[in-house]
């Protein structure tokens, strides 16, 4: 239901405004007030669609509450129909205006214009309010990817500064944007030396100048959109990884890897199995060198056996002969 204050200081006044809205706009409830201070608190709590206020009533007049309602954040919003007592008062009009009045009705009330008037109103707050929801709905929205934004940020400046890995941030035109700790602590270059400079000067400053066609092909397929994939070099007495990436801003980010550790391990594994290798043929050389004397043991062994048998049967045959 729609909520009206009226304000005045005569009873009459506001008993003729409530009967008036109630016989022609019954789904409207009337608030009333006597005073521009108790129709400041009832606008604050009840926050109606809009206010009739009259202009000349003691202490304070119908100027001093507009201004007061339309300096309040609360308030301000709210649609002001000052009541006049004289129809061509263009004095009193003019100063409404200036302390935020919407519209004007002159007494005697005329039913049909106030009627009129606080349809327009109606109308008005209805939109504002429209409009106002819509506002806060947008700045909500706006604080909460703000908010997200800002720990998407944080976030990121927490990996990009903790990464183990070198990290190299470049604009479109290639140059330096940013670099983390272990960008320097893995290149020796410093934050200040590599800021703000062209890769292409970067690379030929500190890179060994037999890497320079590699990478300056690398960064050419970058800014041509090409797929890249990680590769290696050797930088000082490092090994290192280069992964590229092109972000969807045309900005690039470049990841450098410290994989000497890793190739050295590689290195002793392939050493490592080698020996084993080494040792399983060997292993094997001597089985297969203790399986051919089984081999040879074992014939011997067989010849033996069949040799004794034919000497005991010559030995029965001579036992036989004796015997006859």
């Amino acid at each position: 239901m729609k909520k009206i204050l009226a304000i005045d200081d005569q009873k009459d006044n506001l008993t003729t405004i409530k009967a008036v809205i109630k016989s022609n706009m019954p789904d409207c409830k009337v608030l009333t007030a006597l005073s521009g201070k108790e129709g400041i608190e009832i606008a604050k709590k009840e926050q109606p669609d809009t206010i009739l206020l009259d202009i000349i009533m003691p202490q304070m007049d119908g100027y001093d509450v507009c201004k007061r309602l339309k300096e309040d954040e609360s308030t301000t919003h709210i649609p002001v129909v000052m009541i006049t007592a004289i129809k061509t008062d263009k004095e009193s009009r003019i100063k409404g205006l200036d302390t935020g009045a919407d519209a004007f009705l002159s007494k005697p009330i005329d039913p049909v214009e106030l009627s009129a008037q606080v349809n327009v109103m109606l109308q008005i707050k209805g939109a504002e309010d429209m409009l106002r929801a819509e506002k806060e709905l947008l700045d909500q929205k706006v604080k909460e990817r703000t908010k997200e934004l800002r720990e998407s940020e944080e976030n990121y400046r927490s990996i990009f500064e903790g990464a183990n890995d070198g990290i190299i941030h470049v604009d479109k035109s290639i140059k330096v944007l940013n670099v983390n700790p272990a960008f320097t602590e893995i290149t020796g270059i410093s934050k200040e030396a590599a800021i703000g400079k062209s890769s292409f000067d970067l690379v030929n400053e500190f890179v060994n100048i037999k890497h320079l066609p590699r990478i300056l092909n690398t960064m050419k397929s970058v800014i041509s959109n090409k797929p890249i994939k990680p590769y290696e070099l050797n930088y000082q007495d490092k090994i290192l990884e280069i992964s590229i990436r092109k972000q969807k801003n045309g900005q690039v980010v470049g990841i450098i890897r410290n994989i000497t550790e890793r190739k050295q391990a590689e290195e002793e594994l392939v050493k490592y199995r080698e020996h084993l290798e080494e040792l399983v043929k060997e292993r094997t050389q001597k089985l297969e060198e203790q399986k051919n004397e089984l081999k040879r043991l074992n014939k011997l062994f067989v010849n033996r056996e069949f040799r004794i048998k034919e000497l005991r049967d010559r030995v029965k045959e001579l036992e036989d002969k004796i015997s006859e």
